[in-house]
């Protein structure tokens, strides 16, 4: 048997562990940004001596900017649908899944998507969004929205049987609130932590999403996403590495601050949902 400091001490290095094989790729990904292609060959770990601009004014030469408000707007929109539409199910759900068994099957059913690979489904989804015309960025928006329905409805769904009391909704009625005024003015308030918690799980999920955009957005270059733009500019300059580290950086800064915005409500809003 194992003491507790020959315990503590097996945690502590298998923090140092991942910590130093999670943050020495990242460093060094954000090292190379800011070299030359010969001073990353010559030395990959040390840090850039003397730092250069250049790889970025690169990358905006080569209109790195558009891919970047591609996935903009692409993630925004899908956030804001999600965190719209999908709580209002969620709600109904919870509160009618006790009157009858059509309920708790519809929420099955709904939920039943997490165990479904992706691989299974993305040649009949292609061809299926290419025949109907939304082989587009609306049509990646809506797919987005249809595969967060399974883990987003079903933290919701925990989140709002264990912290929002149905005596809330009993108390509203008898002061006369319709249920559109219960939802929208106590319930959707009280839904914060989860709010928090879905909109930086799929905001990173759709962000660096490569995948859907490939098989959705590839047939015309002016709507790629920033990954299709890193996996072609990549290709494109193969022996050029101070660019591809650059446009590597750009979108794990961006993600990190919105990382970093929300993170303090995550842990709160996953214990809260995921737990019945």
């Amino acid at each position: 048997m194992k003491t507790s400091k020959e315990k503590n001490i097996s945690k502590y290095l298998l923090l140092l562990l991942g910590g130093f094989m999670i943050l020495v790729p990242l460093v060094s990904t954000l090292f190379g940004s800011f070299k030359t292609t010969p001073d990353i060959m010559n030395n990959f770990f040390r840090f850039p001596n003397p730092a250069t601009l250049e790889n970025f004014r690169r990358l905006l030469a080569d209109g790195i900017g558009h891919y970047f408000w591609n996935s903009a707007i692409i993630t925004i929109i899908a956030v804001v649908a999600v965190t719209a539409i999908i709580p209002m199910a969620a709600y109904s759900l919870a509160r009618k899944m006790t009157r009858g068994k059509a309920y708790g099957l519809m929420y099955l059913f709904l939920i039943l998507g997490i165990f479904v690979p992706f691989q299974v489904i993305m040649i009949p989804i292609t061809v299926m969004m290419s025949k109907i015309g939304l082989a587009n960025m609306w049509g990646l928006i809506l797919l987005y929205l249809t595969y967060a329905v399974p883990q987003t409805l079903f933290l919701y769904v925990g989140f709002i049987k264990l912290n929002v009391p149905i005596s809330l909704d009993e108390a509203a009625e008898i002061d006369g609130a319709s249920h559109f005024t219960t939802y929208f003015k106590i319930v959707f308030p009280m839904l914060k932590p989860m709010h928090a918690t879905t909109i930086i799980l799929n905001a990173l999920w759709f962000w660096n999403d490569f995948m859907l955009p490939l098989l959705i957005l590839n047939r015309e270059s002016n709507m790629w996403t920033l990954p299709l733009f890193q996996y072609n500019y990549t290709g494109q300059y193969f022996n050029d590495y101070g660019p591809s580290f650059a446009s590597y950086t750009v979108g794990i800064v961006t993600i990190t601050l919105v990382y970093l915005a929300f993170q303090r409500s995550i842990i709160a809003g996953m214990s809260n949902g995921a737990v019945k």
